[in-house]
């Protein structure tokens, strides 16, 4: 981890790097234009360095201070005559540049030249430029800064063809996460990416400022799993004065109107320009500090960088800073309130102002917190409305809030405070229900919370049977995850069919629904439900984030039918949700995606980016998470790394939740077949499967079942062909037909399915498909189709991020041992002694050594060492703890 700014590896930009090595292989030289901090120069500095021979290459660095100097920047290519010194009295005549060019041309083989800053050339260094441009005898690789007055010369090189002028974005999103994970060595917080991202506004020179700062304070600090901002980040003092250039010298009247802007953004053009002087608006917008945006008939103001406002409100003193905030807040309660967001936005600058707001339009502005993802915020609003009077709606808000941030003790002492205040049965029901929740899934007091609910719905039965619907919908989550599928059906039926049941109620009883279609693979269209629920969010203020929990049921459910179209759907849709809870949740939908098609290494690095969100059992979230980590690791080869993420999963079982166990058990199998374990990984998955169709998960016992067939096991046809027609989907069809395949040991076949499970993007299972297919051709002699196969196979498993399995490893490794050989000796690979290994197989050391020894004669080795060389892929590396890893994950 480098711990200077000045020591980043280049990361982020290598599209942009090989599209300018392109267009200088093209052109010969190639511009690169941007802003002050996107990297220019450092994107400059790889070109060069990557695309120069033998004799290397050069840097011809533009200043301002220099600016006056003729041929300043080439001052260590010039002769000693004092006509030639930069800096002399005497300007360089015609020979000087001609004796210069030449030097420059005359450099050797393949070198390269770069000129940084171009725009801040004198005329005569331009004309050098230029000229060895025209000729084209030495590449060039140029950077100009983007806003800024630029020499007729320097233009002429792109307006005159005679360079590509390639113009340099700020880093997007998908770029800073590469750069934040090189730089820091490991998955970072998706909410804190989202946090330094958008601070940063993709700007490399701030986002280094900002994590360096964020480090040294201790307020970026790395977790178990990821690194995460502990607090908010603060610009430091080089940052405010980096920025502070960048807006320059402001009058008071432009002074006043950008701060007004950083408390208040977006402002209304009419609305700025009655608080501030419309002529300082306007300079500000010809500056291109402010960014005009309009939106049908209203056109608003914004800083046109983030960090504007960072700065500017640090450096505003805090009765400044209040008083502008009252001003705000007041105007906009004369002109607010036309549309969504404009009650948060005075409740906001109330927070901080001089001007106390009512408890309604705190309330209502904490429901728009909620649903834009800002949970602290919507915390903060919620406690100023309960101050101001808010009574029932405001501390039950808090409460709900309260269980989202993990902190149970808070929240049960605000759900008694909301039975308090409850005037009716519907309140009071609405508190008991939320209560039950609180009980169950955060504090996992699932005995108490069995008794509350019990006792709530028997005095609900005799007062309310309105109020009696809203409490069957918590009692349909918990008898969802419990895998009470036909009772979680009850409750949310007697949900859905009143049309006087509450918000809260709705959502709980989409969710339920939406579990039970997911897992069971049955039942009506996942996607009508969850936008049913999604609805139902904008009806109450303290439920909004239950639409994430919603959309995962829908990913959850395309996933398992194979149809990811419909998953990358809700992905999108999630993308475009604000707030850090939101980025959190797209990782835990792309980490499910991610496992089923094929990414393995992918899933993991997803799930390690945010399982550190969910403390303890986190409401039965961190189980599923470790789950999904071990199946991915299992998938890639890493055995240890699978056993402990199940360690983690059984540590953070949640006593209520049921649900993941029969996923839990295939990941079992999984590692035991990473392993090498075969026959434990077919017992495994048989008890895994049986669960599965206990508990109603039949779109999970397929899952279970095609991993089976992966496995080697011959039997699983008769029940897939059962649940293919149960189970709606593309997988459940795909896996009937492997599983035939493989009972009738047809090799065509199989080759068949896998070009079929491919389709399907489920490519981890293509790649089994085509290995078995290698070895069963290889089998019956038929050489050249096994060879195909085992082909077909390889590059397969290369774009499942290089997936290791028992199968793929027999297919690319064609030798003359039984399977049980072959597990004997992935044993082996993994450093166990003969007797260790007998006792993982349950048979005697005799035994092991048999084994080692009949398949060592067959194949002409010498000893185990040669063996394992020769059975295990050399696409596994043995690490330091006896693992067998892909390349890849080291």
């Amino acid at each position: 981890m480098p711990d200077s700014v000045h020591s980043w590896p280049f990361a982020g930009r290598d599209a942009e790097l090989r599209a300018l090595a392109a267009a200088l292989d093209a052109h010969g030289t190639v511009v690169i234009v941007g802003e002050a901090g996107v990297g220019k120069s450092r994107l400059a500095r790889e070109l060069v360095t990557r695309t120069a021979g033998p004799a290397g290459s050069g840097f011809a660095l533009a200043s301002e201070s220099a600016r006056e100097v003729p041929l300043a920047p080439f001052a260590p290519w010039l002769a000693d005559d004092p006509r030639e010194t930069p800096g002399s009295p005497v300007a360089p005549d015609a020979s000087v540049i001609h004796r210069l060019v030449d030097t420059l041309r005359r450099q050797g083989a393949g070198w390269v030249l770069g000129v940084d800053d171009a725009h801040l050339l004198d005329a005569v260094s331009a004309a050098v430029v230029v000229q060895l441009a025209a000729d084209r005898d030495v590449p060039l690789v140029v950077t100009v800064r983007s806003g800024l007055p630029v020499p007729d010369a320097v233009t002429a090189l792109w307006k005159d063809d005679l360079a590509a002028r390639i113009d340099l974005a700020e880093l997007t999103p998908e770029q800073t996460h590469v750069v934040l994970e090189t730089v820091l060595g490991g998955p970072v917080e998706p909410a804190t990416e989202h946090r330094l991202h958008t601070i940063s506004g993709g700007n490399v020179l701030w986002l280094r400022h900002l994590v360096e700062t964020e480090r040294a304070a201790g307020r970026l600090g790395r977790g178990p799993s990821s690194w995460r901002l502990v607090a908010p980040p603060e610009p430091s003092p080089a940052l405010e004065d980096l920025v502070a250039t960048r807006i320059g010298h402001l009058s008071d009247d432009e002074r006043r109107a950008l701060e007004l802007l950083a408390f208040g953004e977006p402002i209304g053009l009419i609305l700025l320009q009655r608080l501030a002087d419309p002529a300082a608006v306007e300079e500000l917008s010809e500056r291109g500090l402010v960014d005009l945006q309009v939106d049908g008939i209203r056109q608003e103001l914004r800083l046109s960088h983030p960090l504007y406002g960072e700065v500017v409100r640090a450096r505003t003193s805090p009765l400044r800073a209040r008083r502008l905030r009252g001003e705000l807040a007041a105007i906009l309660g004369t002109v607010g309130g036309r549309r969504a967001g404009d009650d948060l936005r005075r409740a906001v600058l109330g927070l901080g102002g001089d001007t106390p707001l009512d408890a309604a339009t705190l309330v209502r502005a904490a429901g728009q917190a909620t649903a834009l993802g800002d949970i602290h915020l919507a915390e903060r609003l919620f406690r100023a409305a309960r101050e101001a009077g808010g009574g029932f709606e405001a501390s039950i808000g808090l409460a709900q809030t309260l269980s989202w941030l993990m902190r149970p003790e808070e929240a049960e002492a605000e759900l008694a405070a909301a039975t308090e205040a409850a005037a009716d049965d519907r309140e009071r029901a609405h508190a008991a229900a939320s209560r039950v929740f609180l009980l169950h899934f955060v504090l996992e007091r699932t005995e108490q919370a069995r008794a509350v609910l019990e006792e709530a719905t028997a005095r609900a039965a005799s007062a309310s049977p309105a109020a009696g619907a809203d409490l069957a919908g918590i009692a349909a989550n918990i008898a969802a995850v419990a895998n009470r599928f036909d009772e979680a059906r009850e409750h949310a039926t007697a949900v859905r069919s009143r049309s006087d049941s509450s918000p809260l109620a709705r959502i709980w009883a989409a969710y339920a629904t939406g579990i039970v279609r997911a897992f069971s693979g049955t039942g009506p269209a996942v996607a009508d439900v969850v936008e049913e629920g999604i609805a139902a969010t904008a009806g109450t203020a303290d439920a909004a984030l239950w639409q994430l929990n919603l959309g995962y049921t829908q990913v959850l459910d395309a996933a398992f039918r194979a149809e990811f179209d419909d998953a990358r759907a809700r992905i999108e849709w999630l993308r475009a949700q604000p707030g850090p809870v939101a980025v959190a949740f797209v990782a835990l939908y792309e980490a499910r995606v991610a496992l089923e098609t094929g990414r393995p290494a992918t899933a993991v690095r997803l799930v390690e980016s945010i399982v550190d969100q969910f403390p303890g059992t986190g409401g039965g979230w961190s189980r599923m998470l470790h789950t999904i980590s071990a199946a991915a690791l299992a998938m890639v080869g890493d055995v240890d790394g699978a056993r402990a993420a199940l360690r983690r999963a059984d540590e953070t079982a949640h006593a209520g939740v049921q649900l993941v166990d029969p996923e839990n058990q295939l990941a079992h199998a999984l590692a035991a077949a990473a392993d090498g374990r075969l026959v434990e990984a077919i017992g495994r998955a048989g008890a895994a499967a049986t669960a599965a169709r206990s508990a109603g998960q039949f779109a999970v016992e397929v899952v279970i079942r095609h991993a089976a067939v992966c496995f080697g096991d011959r039997s699983q046809r008769s029940r897939l062909h059962q649940l293919a027609e149960i189970v709606d989907g593309r997988r459940a069809p795909a896996a009937l037909a492997h599983a035939a395949a493989m009972a009738d040991r047809d090799a065509d076949a199989l080759l068949a399915v896998s070009r079929v499970l491919e389709d399907a993007e489920l490519e981890m299972y293509a790649a089994e498909a085509a290995a078995q297919a290698a070895v069963v051709a290889r089998g019956a002699g038929r050489l050249a189709d096994a060879t195909r196969a085992a082909e077909r196979a390889a590059a397969l498993a290369h774009r499942c991020e290089d997936a290791r399995t028992p199968t793929l490893a027999a297919s690319l490794s064609p030798l003359p041992i039984s399977d049980r050989e072959r597990e004997v000796i992935h044993h082996a690979a993994r450093g166990l002694t003969n007797r260790q290994i007998a006792e993982q197989l349950h048979v005697s050391v005799r035994t092991v050594e048999s084994h080692i020894y009949r398949a060592c004669t067959r194949l002409g080795l010498g000893d185990r060492a040669a063996l394992v060389a020769a059975v295990v892929p050399s696409g596994l590396a043995l690490d330091d703890g006896g693992t067998r890893r892909p390349a890849g994950m080291q």
